[in-house]
């Protein structure tokens, strides 16, 4: 496809000429008047239909303003705020309580509506990310394109890298999508270095998209699914969309919010301008431009057609406009403080997510016209009229993107309406009503997930005067077992608060978990053995060495949803052994015994020293505590068993591990420290021992964690719940 050259001087004359010839006499900066001011109009989308989640929190956009650093880099941007900030939106959005619940709700709603009924993400889907880039499109000079560096536009409003992270972050650690199956970037753009590399450390296997070719970046290309104009212009070429949409089975549309001088406001919608590969309005193609800079009303609007067609609305899971740093292009190189309240003369700091492309768009726009004339004038809310009526809309047009000439109609593409005022904020839905939207504002402090334990609860000791706790495990009951391995005993604190010995000599177990059959499986240590213990305490030999060799020494062990242990198998030269103490093995690896216990199958052979080891309930992801590089990992557990898309965690290694029912993982050493399912650290619970070992928990409805740690054991009373 030929290209031409468009610079930016020649887009303000383009952009000019096409309202000069679409909106003689139009007044620009006149109020908006709106039909839609006096009811809601359209079918609201989402699991909550016409819910938009606004958060706002001003830490997370730190920048000092022009020649104080940039607002892509870390130190000027919080990518922890904006992590936060994403997991309260999604969260917020769905009703869930956890991001991977969060992330399930929105795919099984998308497919519901998409007609492939109530599934999941499945293993393998893809996911294209289209950002917003306009500063860094190949002819406003913004990008060196030998160097692929920031030449000028270093403070431009393009989608933040540090929200693009987080949405990455959740994808691959909370939905449990492989970095390789995500794309992210803008057709029209190159991906900059600044950007690039800032998300290339932290997800190297994601494919970034570029409107060229760079080491590290893959051109788009087009496919050969056509994009129809439902103005049906003639003597156009033929729009496609890029393979990237075509080949995904999800988009997220992650905009900006920013006014614009053309067509009033540049929002979820005009992002897909950025998604032909080619120029708005470059020579030979359809203008789009004129629809889009209009001040009329009633008009055929191309950015219905974008939202509607089946390759890019249809295939949205989520709609993200970044409010980090907001603006006016093409004016504005650099973004405005906003005098409105909350933001009183500082950043708009936000993030707004929805399921419904035009309530997201209408709250998009009510935000800008609270503050900036250029969002105020006539027509900027035309194409939202046009979506939302789009079974009937009042320009008359048969919108169907999808088909050459008038095939299917578009059905409605969502709710408008305009709030009550800018300081209240209240939509139909807010009001009481049963239509239209509903705008969530969060705070970042009520985003984020109450504390783990229990409002008030302390640690408690529960046991004491053993020589060295470990491996503890809950039966079907909540009762307790645990190790006291030194003085080779497996222990059992009852829910009824006794202690008791339930097997002596127990092989010097260490690391137990307990099977959907109530049997008891040990990691025993003496023979450097995987033991299954009966509720009676008769012992069965599962695992005696690999590959012909002893094992190093069984540590800790996890069983998956269909029976098969994964285990780790790190070298602790003990007193007590008759074996050489050299290691084993060719290393220290992580195993997986097969469900009919056939097999016994290397699944990780990277590690320095692996320990702890836990996996999620429904069997798709593994976390495996590298103790001796001090890092935590987590793998995607593939159909087969095997481990795939190691993904550093956090940087904190661990003795024991556990899980709770929403997806919090809890690491030990010293005391107890608790991440959210991102890798966020969220809570520490301090234990006054020099170790601690391990926990897991238990009780009649698992929500008291009990901790092994030096000679004792201890308890806490805990908001969540245990996943075992």
């Amino acid at each position: 496809m030929e290209r031409s050259r468009f610079s930016r001087r020649a887009f303000l004359k383009a952009s000019a000429v096409s309202l000069a010839a679409v909106s003689a006499g139009a007044q620009a900066g006149a109020a908006a008047t709106d039909a839609s001011e006096g009811g809601p109009i359209g079918i609201g989308k989402g699991i909550y239909p016409g819910r938009v989640v606004w958060v706002h929190d001003p830490k997370a956009a730190k920048w000092a303003g022009p020649g104080q650093g940039h607002p892509w880099q870390d130190e000027q941007t919080d990518p922890a705020a904006c992590e936060a900030m994403m997991s309260g939106a999604i969260r917020t959005l769905t009703g869930q309580n956890t991001d991977a619940k969060a992330w399930d709700a929105l795919f099984r709603h998308q497919n519901k509506v998409s007609g492939r009924g109530d599934v999941g993400y499945r293993p393998g889907e893809k996911i294209t990310v289209k950002v917003n880039f306009v500063g860094f499109i190949r002819t406003h000079g913004g990008v060196n394109p030998q160097t692929y560096n920031l030449d000028s536009w270093q403070d431009y409003m393009n989608t933040s890298p540090q929200l693009i992270a987080a949405l990455l972050g959740q994808l691959t650690r909370a939905a449990g999508v492989a970095q390789s199956d995500i794309a992210v970037g803008d057709s029209l753009a190159y991906f900059a270095n600044e950007y690039y590399e800032l998300l290339h450390r932290q997800f190297p296997d994601v494919t970034y998209l570029d409107c060229k070719h760079r080491p590290g970046r893959v051109q788009m290309t087009l496919s050969d699914a056509p994009l129809y104009w439902s103005c049906d212009p003639q003597g156009a070429r033929q729009d496609c969309l890029p393979k990237a949409f075509v080949e995904a089975a999800y988009l997220v549309n992650f905009a900006n919010l920013k006014a614009h001088t053309g067509s009033g406001v540049t929002l979820c919608a005009k992002n897909h301008y950025g998604s032909l590969l080619r120029l708005p309005p470059e020579k030979g193609w359809y203008d789009m431009h004129p629809s889009a800079f209009s001040r009329g009303r009633g008009e055929y609007r191309s950015l219905v057609d974008l939202m509607g067609h089946c390759q890019i609305g249809g295939k949205t899971v989520l709609y993200l406009l970044d409010g980090l740093y907001s603006g006016v292009h093409p004016r504005e190189q650099a973004p405005t403080r906003w005098k409105s309240a909350p933001f009183n003369g500082h950043w708009t700091s936000s993030l707004l997510a929805s399921q419904d492309p035009v309530a997201i768009d209408s709250v998009g726009l009510d935000f800008l016209r609270a503050e900036l004339k250029e969002a105020r004038t006539d027509g900027a809310d035309d194409y939202l009229h046009e979506a939302a009526l789009a079974h009937n809309p009042p320009s008359g047009t048969f919108y169907d993107p999808d088909h050459a000439g008038n095939v299917v109609r578009l059905a409605s593409l969502g709710t408008h309406e305009h709030w009550n005022n800018p300081q209240e904020r209240k939509y139909s839905r807010n009001l009481g009503r049963n239509e239209g939207i509903e705008l969530v504002a969060i705070t970042t402090q009520a985003a984020k997930p109450r504390g783990v334990t229990a409002p008030g609860a302390e640690v408690k000791l529960l046991a004491d005067g053993f020589q060295f706790t470990e491996g503890p495990a809950a039966d079907a009951k909540g009762n307790v077992f645990f190790t006291d391995q030194p003085n080779d005993r497996i222990c059992k604190w009852s829910v009824d608060g006794r202690l008791t010995d339930f097997m002596k000599p127990c092989g010097r177990s260490n690391g137990l978990f307990f099977d959907a059959d109530g049997n008891l499986w040990a990691c025993a240590d003496m023979e450097n053995e995987l033991w299954m213990i009966d509720p009676q305490g008769n012992v069965t030999v599962f695992v005696r060495n690999f590959d012909g060799k002893l094992l190093n020494g069984p540590n800790d062990l996890w069983i998956d949803p269909k029976g098969g242990i994964y285990f780790t198998d790190p070298l602790y030269k003990r007193p007590y052994w008759k074996r050489d103490p050299a290691m084993q093995q060719d290393g220290q690896h992580v195993y997986y015994v097969t469900p009919d216990r056939a097999k016994v199958v290397r699944v990780a052979n990277d590690l320095v020293q692996p320990n702890g080891i836990i996996g999620t309930p429904d069997g798709k992801l593994l976390y495996v505590a590298d103790i001796g590089d001090r890092k935590t990992y987590r793998y995607r557990i593939n159909a087969d068993a095997t481990l795939a898309d190691k993904t550093l965690f956090c940087s904190m290694g661990s003795d024991g591990m556990t899980i709770d029912t929403e997806g919090n993982v809890y690491l030990t050493g010293r005391g107890v420290t608790v991440f959210n399912p991102t890798g966020e650290k969220i809570e520490q619970i301090d234990i006054n021992k020099g170790w601690t070992a391990n926990v897991c928990f238990g009780g009649p409805d698992r929500h008291t964690l009990f901790i092994t740690a030096m000679d004792a054991l201890f308890s806490i009373p805990m908001r969540v719940q245990g996943a075992y």
